[in-house]
């Protein structure tokens, strides 16, 4: 776990390119996709605080826990993954939405 340091966004392959986050001391990993859902911007060149990363380039704000957008101007979710950590190694999970209902 010592490649996922407490408090920072660290960009790991996934096939996908996915980043990391990894909040201060609690040793939970989260991995929101790599882009932000707005325009892109790199997650993993952005702050972590207080459990939430915020896009560099234009502040949009998500929690790691499950995407969700806590401030604009991003307007929909950042795409996520369920992690687990498995001898020294982290899994992850894409996070399937349900569909909204006609």
């Amino acid at each position: 776990m010592s490649d996922f340091p407490a408090g920072r966004a660290v960009r790991r392959g996934t096939g996908r390119g996915g980043t990391t986050g990894r909040p201060g001391g609690r040793g939970e990993v989260h991995a929101p996709a790599g882009r932000c859902s707005h325009m892109a911007g790199p997650l993993a060149e952005g702050d972590i605080d207080d459990g939430c990363v915020r896009c560099p380039w234009h502040g949009s704000v998500f929690r790691l826990s499950d995407g969700r957008n806590v401030r604009g101007p991003a307007m929909s979710p950042q795409p996520s993954s369920n992690c687990r950590a498995v001898a020294g190694h982290v899994e992850a999970r894409l996070r399937l939405r349900p569909h909204p209902r006609p």
